[in-house]
């Protein structure tokens, strides 16, 4: 086994300095491992996806749809026999003066939960440019919808608002 020894340092945002030193070399295995641990440490679970366990947990049913924009190219399957709900206010999110300052643009996709009334109960960025997800979210938030329904009464749906930043 090689072992490289090599002096790494890290800046924080809070001005603290970190010294580490390489490890050996893994093993392409040992590696895979390492970074599968380090991604769920790294990123732990949204408020969606903890919303979403907690509601299968009791049994709960949240069905899955197209919400904004909805086409036939959409990887989203409505639930059969869920009546669609619509938008009834859709705000477009403000495009951050860093992100434009930056150059930053594209489509950032935010999944949202609708509860049954309507109001967005939990929203979450799942692509595009981190500059401007946090708007994405903001205004995902603020979105509100007709009722979706099955069976004649109103219901919980999971789905996703893609935003569009052009400069």
């Amino acid at each position: 086994m090689q072992v490289t020894r090599m002096l790494v340092v890290v800046a924080l945002l809070g001005g603290s300095v970190t010294l580490t030193q390489a490890l050996p070399r893994r093993t392409f295995l040992d590696q895979e491992r390492t970074q599968s641990t380090v991604k769920e440490a790294d990123h732990p679970k949204s408020e969606v996806e903890r919303m979403l366990e907690d509601a299968n947990k009791r049994g709960e049913h949240i069905y899955a749809t197209c919400i904004e924009p909805c086409n036939e190219q959409s990887d989203t399957k409505t639930a059969p026999g869920l009546e669609k709900g619509e938008a009834i206010e859709l705000p477009q999110p403000v495009y951050p003066a860093i992100a434009a300052a930056a150059h930053a643009s594209g489509s950032v996709q935010v999944r949202v939960i609708v509860d049954e009334e309507g109001n967005v109960i939990a929203a979450h960025a799942i692509s595009g440019h981190p500059l401007l997800q946090a708007a994405s979210v903001a205004a995902a938030r603020k979105a509100r919808f007709k009722r979706w329904k099955m069976g004649g009464g109103p219901v919980k749906v999971t789905g996703v608002i893609v935003y569009n930043f052009v400069l």
